[in-house]
């Protein structure tokens, strides 16, 4: 009975042994995948492009409308250098048949043409 109970804790001092070393070694793979610098500098390009389409979606519509009284809905063509410009064409119905609008890298419209003339 003794070594049943001796054999019994053989096992669970094996399994315990094979658990933490699972551990550890799922431990060593995390910390070294991480990500890499060139993946970091990616990411954040990407972000940042991001964040100026968004911007330029709610900017560029609002200076159209203030200057032809006609809201810009339908995006015809997008420019970027994904760093520090976006520029947006859209096409018009009534007031204006194309109008043009960019934002710089902090979120202003730089520039503003509508039907070829330059309006900021």
């Amino acid at each position: 009975m003794a070594e049943e109970l001796e054999e019994k804790m053989s096992e669970v001092t094996k399994i315990l042994i094979a658990f933490v070393l699972v551990m550890i070694v799922g431990g060593v793979i995390i910390a070294t995948s991480g990500t890499t610098n060139e993946q970091k500098a990616s990411n954040a390009v990407l972000t940042h492009y991001a964040n100026m389409s968004r911007i330029a979606m709610y900017q560029c519509p609002r200076a159209v409308q203030k200057q032809t009284g006609e809201k810009a809905y339908v995006v015809k063509k997008t420019d970027s250098d994904k760093e520090t410009y976006i520029t947006l064409t859209y096409s018009g119905d009534k007031a204006f048949s194309t109008a043009s609008c960019t934002i710089d890298r902090l979120g202003k419209v730089t520039k503003l043409v509508v039907d070829g003339k330059d309006i900021k």
